[in-house]
């Protein structure tokens, strides 16, 4: 038989009750049509208005007063009490329920699904409970979670096991002003990557490259071609792998707070920012003259990404908060520009100091 609970004055769950129990509390004006209901098996609490039909309450005669006869009474020839039904959703979702019950029901529909295989049988409203809860069938999943705003299916359910995406991405929202990286942004963010680049791959490139050249007894050469090769190939992945995932940037533009994306936002994949990476041969081959049109495009485009249909643009740009976009340059990236022009000045003022400190001795020497 089906097991029963429905809400009290103090919006507590009572119960269990049996269908036909449930029936004479009715009868005796223990509870009204929009007294909420819950059975094993039901998505969520019900007033029993909704449930009228079904159980035939609608024509039962409403005689008498009310009898505070115990709920379950005890004696000979009386059957026992039925074994302690599965809890039901918590009292404290009675109030959201009630709710979502003040918009008028919608019709519902009977479910014809094929027959189960095992021999297990499905039963409509009113009788047992099937082994396999209705509300688990993924058709049924999909309809509620379409059916309701703002909360899925796995929400309203409170059998089934929470679960939470593995990695967060940035969400992708086209249709928006976009704030393009300039020049002097790029040029700090290659500043930040060369550094890196210089520390890490190139040590781990000529690493690989003599390991490689020793296991395959070649000579000087034979290292410098495989160190070569190494750090063109640690290069391409660092790039690659860097530009089509996490924030879809460099560790460098991530500091400078720029993104590299197709042209219109979408996310680039791996081989498109490998094949980008290859441009940049192209834009150096050109006297980099492919690096300085982003100085000049109207999208701040450099050659390679003219080649790749890239963009480089700010973080925010594409998400949910285009407002957080900046075109300043930022303080990072204003740092490591004088920082590097400090550098180059300092190297230029030595290279002239030794060169005209060699001309002075070759003079009176």
């Amino acid at each position: 038989m089906s097991t029963w609970y429905y809400a009290g004055a103090e919006r507590q769950p009572l119960g269990p009750l049996s269908t036909d129990e449930l029936k004479q509390y009715f009868r005796n004006e223990r509870i009204a049509l929009d007294t909420l209901v819950w059975r094993d098996g039901m998505m969520q609490w019900r007033p029993l208005a909704d449930l009228a039909q079904q159980l035939g309450l609608q024509d039962m005669p409403r005689p008498e007063p009310f009898d505070a006869a115990p709920a379950f009474p005890s004696g000979p020839g009386v059957p026992p009490m039925p074994a302690p039904a599965p809890s039901p959703p918590p009292a404290a979702n009675l109030e959201m329920d009630e709710a979502r019950t003040a918009m008028p029901p919608a019709p519902e529909k009977v479910l014809e699904a094929p027959a189960p295989a095992g021999g297990r049988a499905v039963f409509n409203l009113g009788s047992d409970p099937s082994p396999t809860p209705v509300y688990e069938r993924p058709e049924i999943i999909e309809r509620m979670a379409a059916a309701t705003s703002g909360e899925s299916a796995t929400a309203r359910n409170p059998y089934l096991a929470a679960r939470a995406p593995l990695q967060a991405q940035p969400s992708f929202v086209a249709d928006q002003d976009v704030v393009y990286a300039g020049f002097w942004k790029r040029v700090a963010a290659t500043i930040i990557d060369g550094f890196i680049l210089s520390l890490v791959v190139g040590l781990c490139g000529e690493l690989f490259g003599m390991i490689l050249s020793d296991l395959a007894g070649g000579g000087e050469l034979a290292t410098a071609i495989t160190t070569s090769l190494c750090t063109i190939a640690l290069n391409a992945l660092y790039f690659a792998w860097f530009h089509s995932t996490f924030n879809y940037a460099t560790p460098g533009k991530m500091a400078i707070g720029i993104k590299v994306v197709r042209s219109h936002g979408e996310p680039i994949s791996f081989l498109r920012a490998l094949a980008r990476f290859f441009a940049t041969i192209l834009s150096t081959l050109t006297l980099c003259i492919g690096y300085l049109m982003a100085a000049f495009t109207a999208r701040k485009q450099s050659l390679h990404d003219v080649i790749c249909d890239t963009v480089v643009v700010d973080k925010w740009a594409y998400t949910t908060e285009p407002e957080r976009q900046r075109s300043e340059l930022g303080v990072v990236a204003i740092v490591v520009l004088a920082l590097y022009g400090l550098v180059v000045v300092a190297g230029a003022v030595l290279i002239f100091f030794v060169i005209g400190l060699a001309a002075t001795a070759q003079r009176f020497g």
